[in-house]
């Protein structure tokens, strides 16, 4: 199976999984901001000190239209 594919996969059980989350507790921010906190924190551990500030400033410099009401899968 090739990376894309895995990737895809990976991302709509992962999206899932966050449903179920956010019907738990309710609150959108909460479980976005825990899964990009779980991200960063694997991210952290695999680049080094360069590589992983310009993931983040990249990330940070994004241009993102902001929802009008936050979305309850």
């Amino acid at each position: 199976m090739d990376e894309d594919k895995i990737m895809q996969e990976l991302n709509q059980k992962v999206y899932e999984e966050a449903g179920i989350h956010n019907e738990e507790v309710r609150d959108s921010m909460l479980v976005a901001t825990t899964y990009l906190a779980v991200g960063s924190r694997i991210l952290r551990t695999l680049l080094d000190e360069q590589n992983y500030k310009m993931f983040m400033d990249h990330i940070g410099d994004e241009t993102v239209e902001p929802i009008k009401k936050p979305l309850l899968h």
